[in-house]
């Protein structure tokens, strides 16, 4: 019994990233079906709330490493529920902020674990692309704290209306992708400059990536011949 257990929680730890990418992709795959109407804020969260437990879960290999995430996961859901329940704008903000962090810490710890190893698994590969899709969601919570701060930060062209949480997602991707559609334009200095550094961050993660495969298929290749 004990070896059993003993291989499943083996296997489960070799999985961190495994759950973390499931929990981003249910996220912007359904959001878009289930952002609108009056139970979509709470429908919205229950997708974040997923990302957060399977966030401190991915980065629960050191226990510095899963204290800090849980300092910051903890307020960022216990305020984002409340958020919810009572619409408090300030509650909203600082909920803003713990989740930006959460988002920034778990993306840099799984950066730092997909640049660190020499051997990729199918992990290290799902861990990558949760790394790419934690920095969109950054910049969308960074985005939606600046316009809670200073309404009109961004505009919506033509059609016009008060942008939420939803609507920085699109706009977060399509900056880190740099497809530049201009349906949503950043108006103030900061916005700009968010917009500016997320388009920045996401060209030269994938040339990291890239180069960081490489030398793991370097490395592979040198072992190999010895």
């Amino acid at each position: 019994m004990k070896s059993l257990l003993s291989r499943y929680l083996a296997r489960a730890r070799a999985m961190q990233f495994h759950y973390l990418l499931a929990s981003l992709v249910l996220l912007l795959a359904v959001y878009p079906y289930v952002g609108a109407g009056p139970s979509g804020p709470a429908a919205l969260k229950v997708l974040t709330s997923f990302v957060l437990i399977t966030g401190v879960y991915a980065v629960s290999n050191r226990r510095r490493q899963v204290v800090i995430a849980a300092l910051l996961a903890v307020p960022a859901f216990g305020l984002g529920w409340l958020h919810v329940i009572t619409g408090d704008p300030a509650t909203g903000a600082v909920e803003s902020v713990f989740t930006l962090l959460f988002y920034a810490f778990t993306a840099l710890v799984g950066l730092s674990r997909v640049l660190g190893t020499r051997r990729i698994t199918t992990d290290t590969i799902y861990g990558a692309v949760s790394v790419y899709l934690l920095m969109g969601l950054t910049w969308a919570t960074a985005y939606d704290l600046v316009e809670s701060i200073n309404p009109g930060s961004f505009s919506a062209g033509s059609g016009g209306g008060t942008l939420a949480f939803p609507a920085f997602i699109y706009f977060s991707f399509v900056t880190l992708a740099t497809l530049g559609y201009g349906d949503i334009t950043p108006v103030t200095d900061q916005a700009r400059s968010l917009a500016l550094l997320e388009t920045v961050s996401g060209t030269l993660y994938i040339a990291v990536l890239i180069a960081r495969l490489v030398a793991a298929a370097g490395w592979r290749n040198d072992a190999g011949s010895e």
